[in-house]
């Protein structure tokens, strides 16, 4: 009888143990593949109705801390099969305002184009999309920054270079044949600047309200009573403020390698600077984002 009971209870243990085992056993061999696994808590965003922003708020966002950035396929209001031909438009009108350097829109392509969502992760009514990306003609290539509201561009680097001739240009490449890097533009003269800057501001729908210029190069940097004395003298005697910075750097052995020029922009709601930038291979306008 004792043995009946013992082979009873037996029986049930086992019965047991084949309920709660096989799940324990896959659950141990689950661990040994993987490791355990561990949960994180992390900073839920929750998008809600987007907040008008201007131009300069939307540039600083962009710079913060708080901001995640994240890449998308498409923005908003344009996408892949609509940012190229809105990209082209752009441009062609800041090639026919001349506030790029000599652009042939004519024969532009866009090369690639990339939506970036910017939102603040300590407020997340604050957001952006932006567009990043690069276009060719026979004779430039240009890097820039578009909104994806406005389709305004708001940033731009022009690198000038002399291409291949017309008839090796592949409009159906990736990148334009490049020989050699041919003009220079650093000694863009202070009026030709002043110009781009007011053409500029017209295009964002801006007025410059203030600008001024920095000469830059090698221990340019210099401003001692002695040096602006001798500016005073120069002008006294006729010349420009921008020929008698220019005399008197090369009569004090300076090297004078071009200029920047700040140009502050104003409309009834927003104040933003921009730098306007010639160099010998380049011409920039971004904006200063303290």
């Amino acid at each position: 009888m004792k043995n009946y009971i013992m082979t009873g209870i037996l029986c049930i243990v086992l019965a047991a143990a084949s309920l709660f085992l096989p799940s324990a056993v896959m659950e141990w061999q689950d661990e040994q593949r993987t490791g355990k696994s561990e949960t994180e808590e992390v900073q839920e965003v929750v998008l809600r109705e987007q907040v008008s922003m201007t131009l300069s708020e939307k540039l600083r966002l962009r710079s913060q801390d708080t901001v995640n950035a994240l890449t998308l396929v498409n923005g908003k209001n344009y996408n892949q099969d609509t940012i190229a031909e809105q990209v082209r438009k752009e441009i062609g009108v800041l090639a026919e305002q001349e506030i790029l350097i000599d652009f042939d829109a004519d024969l532009l392509k866009v090369v690639e184009a990339s939506a970036f969502f910017y939102v603040d992760m300590e407020d997340s009514e604050r957001s952006i999309m932006l567009w990043e990306g690069v276009a060719e003609s026979l004779d430039s290539q240009l890097t820039f920054t578009m909104d994806d509201e406005t389709g305004k561009i708001v940033s731009f680097s022009q690198y000038i270079y002399e291409g291949v001739p017309y008839d090796e240009y592949d409009m159906q490449s990736t990148s334009v044949s490049v020989s050699r890097y041919a003009w220079d533009v650093s000694d863009m003269g202070i009026e030709e600047l002043q110009e781009k800057a007011e053409r500029w501001g017209d295009y964002l729908g801006y007025e410059v309200t203030d600008s001024h210029s920095v000469w830059i190069g090698e221990d340019f940097g210099i401003d001692t009573e002695e040096f602006t004395e001798h500016l005073e003298r120069m002008i006294s005697k006729g010349y420009s403020k921008e020929e008698a910075e220019i005399l008197t750097a090369r009569e004090w052995g300076l090297d004078i390698s071009g200029r920047q020029f700040y140009a502050n922009l104003e409309d009834e709601d927003d104040r933003i600077e921009y730098l306007l930038r010639p160099e010998k291979l380049m011409f920039r306008i971004e904006p200063i984002i303290s």
